[in-house]
């Protein structure tokens, strides 16, 4: 009898050796070779998954995904597609329990794609879908590129943008001041007539430690690719001219005339605390609730894009999605990623509250206004054109994390407040901060393998 249960225990664990054994394999990586036989000869057909997160937080949300999953369904008639409204996270890449396609933020694109080899290059499949790369603003197409290859599919466009309280400007008689083609100088001039010692605002909050603000101030008086250098490998703050950190110098030097608020910098200095702004760096996904805010209290506003530098750049970023490099369903899977890049996908994805700003050029020239509130009679009329002000010439990636390897741009990140607040405390000068932080850079990156 003892026998017996032996043999039957031993069978019993191989069986269940067995089936998690199989449970827990993972679809291969896919090769080049197939990812060039999808290029050449692949139909978009068959099922694939769509894991897109954000459908899970709002009903807004959902109805965007929704209408985008419906429009590629039209378009794809032998494609379905199911809708995984689940969270992305790396352990569901590490398992391969992830969708073909993936929600995710362009901040790990890098990590995605080079260290967690878990994303497939998607440039191969732009004229095989009819992608046309000239018609997408330059800067949020930039986002998804790592080492010349495409790997992020942003699914909105996002450009930083002034919200203002325009019933201060009209009071101050500087209405005729706020325009789309007013410059940085022009704009430092207009906060120092707006700054009162002794009046309710102070002139401008500044977000200079958020990577899409302070990134164009590297870009405001040198190249774009003066200070980081993906070529060599470095990194530059302090150049023979000193180009590169005079924007943020100027603003710094603001700051501490009590014309600009640098959140988690100087927000307790004594001429801003129980003051409000009159501008106020934002992006779109939150203009609605300072919207709001300002029309609950009877205050007229507007939005006005950022003034321009010598070099104009204004930062961009966006959300997005890439193709599982486990896929086992590449063309269809290349085929819903790039559909973000296409009329009908960015017309359904932007359609309803849960969309935002469309990145195609064509769009914003045929008039496509979905997103400007047209039924709105209060807000239609808001300068809602300085989302896209420039977009095409002008938009430069935003985060750093874009821009470089991670291990890189986190050194930045950690250090660029502390930066501001040691400058404007007297103890260390920007100058020498920067020195300091280009240094570590540049011995972080030369020990990086990958």
């Amino acid at each position: 009898m003892k026998k017996y249960l032996k043999s039957a225990s031993v069978l019993l664990l191989i069986l269940v050796m067995t089936f998690t054994m199989v449970a827990c394999k993972k679809p291969p990586m896919v090769t080049q070779a197939e990812i060039d036989k999808a290029v050449e000869e692949g139909e978009a057909e068959g099922e694939i998954t769509f894991t897109y997160s954000p459908a899970a937080t709002s009903a807004d949300y959902k109805q965007a995904a929704d209408k985008f999953v419906t429009a590629f369904e039209q378009k794809y008639t032998n494609v379905t597609v199911e809708r995984d409204y689940t969270a992305t996270s790396d352990n569901r890449i590490a398992s391969a329990d992830i969708g073909d396609v993936f929600y995710f933020a362009e901040t790990q694109t890098y990590k995605y794609a080079v260290q967690d080899s878990a994303l497939l290059p998607l440039d191969g499949f732009m004229t095989k879908f009819g992608i046309n790369q000239s018609d997408v603003y330059s800067g949020i197409y930039a986002l998804g590129l790592v080492n010349g290859r495409l790997y992020f599919v942003p699914r909105d466009y996002n450009q930083i943008v002034l919200i203002y309280n325009k019933s201060a400007i009209t009071e101050a008689g500087l209405s005729s001041e706020i325009k789309p083609e007013w410059t940085w100088e022009e704009f430092q001039s207009i906060c120092e007539q707006l700054y009162d010692p002794e009046g309710d605002y102070y002139p401008l909050n500044l977000n200079l430690t958020y990577s899409p603000v302070y990134v164009p101030f590297f870009e405001a008086y040198a190249s774009r690719d003066a200070w980081c250098n993906t070529t060599d490998k470095r990194i530059t703050f302090i150049d023979e001219n000193g180009d590169i950190l005079r924007a943020i110098g100027e603003a710094l030097d603001m700051a501490r005339k009590y014309y600009v608020m640098i959140p988690s910098v100087n927000e307790s200095a004594e001429d801003i605390v129980g003051r409000e702004y009159i501008f106020k760096t934002d992006v779109y996904p939150t203009i609605q609730g300072v919207g709001k805010q300002f029309d609950n209290r009877n205050i007229d506003w507007d939005i006005i894009n950022m003034p321009l530098f010598q070099n104009p750049s204004f930062g961009c970023g966006a959300s997005g999605v890439g193709v599982f490099a486990r896929t086992q369903n590449v063309t269809a899977a290349a085929a819903l990623a790039l559909f973000f890049l296409t009329p009908e996908g960015q017309r359904a994805f932007n359609s309803g509250t849960g969309g935002s700003v469309p990145l195609l050029k064509s769009l914003d020239d045929e008039g496509y206004d979905a997103w400007k509130y047209p039924d709105d009679p209060a807000w239609s009329g808001k300068n809602w054109d300085a989302f896209v002000y420039m977009a095409d010439t002008a938009s430069t990636p935003g985060q750093v994390n874009c821009r470089m390897p991670i291990d890189v741009a986190e050194a930045i990140e950690a250090d660029i407040r502390n930066i501001f607040t040691r400058d404007l405390a007297g103890t260390e000068s920007y100058q020498d901060g920067f020195r300091e932080l280009e240094t570590r850079c540049n011995e972080i990156w030369s020990l990086l393998t990958v």
